[in-house]
C-alpha cells in the first residue's frame, strides 16, 4: 500500500510540475527560427549591414513584439542604438537598419549622403511597446 501511495504522489507531482512549466511558456514568444535575435544584436548601429536583410522577418514578428515590456523587448532586440525619453513617460528606442554615423566602415560611407532606414519603437507610459515603425531618414546630399 505504501508503494502505491508513493507512486501516485510522485506521478502527481511530476504532472503538476510539467503543467506549471507548460503554462509558464509563452506561446507568442519569438523563436530564433522566426527571427535571428543574435544576428540582430551583433549588428550594433547597423554597421555590418546584417539588419538590412532582416526587415521582412521583423515585420512578421511585429505583432508578437507589440505589448511587450522593455525587458522582454531587450531580450529579443538587444540594447537600442539610441534611446530617448519623451514627455508623459513615453520612451523611444531606435535601432539602425542601415549604418549609422557612428560606423567607421564603407557601409556608413555609402549611407552618409543617401537614405538611411531605422526602426523606431515607442513605449507608452506603462512601459509597453505600442508602436513599431520603419522610418526612412533622408541624409544631406552633397
Amino acid at each position: 500500500m505504501k508503494f502505491f501511495n508513493k507512486t501516485v504522489l510522485v506521478f502527481s507531482l511530476s504532472f503538476l510540475m510539467g503543467m506549471l512549466f507548460y503554462s509558464c511558456s509563452d506561446p507568442n514568444a519569438v523563436t530564433e527560427e522566426e527571427f535571428s535575435m543574435r544576428a540582430w544584436k551583433m549588428d550594433r548601429n547597423g554597421c555590418e549591414n546584417v539588419r538590412t536583410g532582416m526587415l521582412d522577418d521583423l515585420e512578421k514578428i511585429k505583432p508578437k513584439l507589440e505589448g511587450l515590456d522593455e525587458i522582454d523587448l531587450r531580450k529579443i532586440l538587444g540594447k537600442p542604438d539610441f534611446a530617448e525619453l519623451y514627455s508623459r513617460n513615453q520612451k523611444f528606442y531606435t535601432y539602425y537598419v542601415d549604418a549609422s554615423e557612428k560606423c567607421e566602415n564603407e557601409n556608413s560611407q555609402n549611407v552618409k549622403n543617401g537614405e538611411r532606414r531605422l526602426v523606431q519603437i515607442r513605449f507608452d507610459a506603462i512601459n509597453a511597446v505600442n508602436e513599431i515603425v520603419v522610418i526612412r531618414e533622408e541624409r544631406n546630399k552633397k
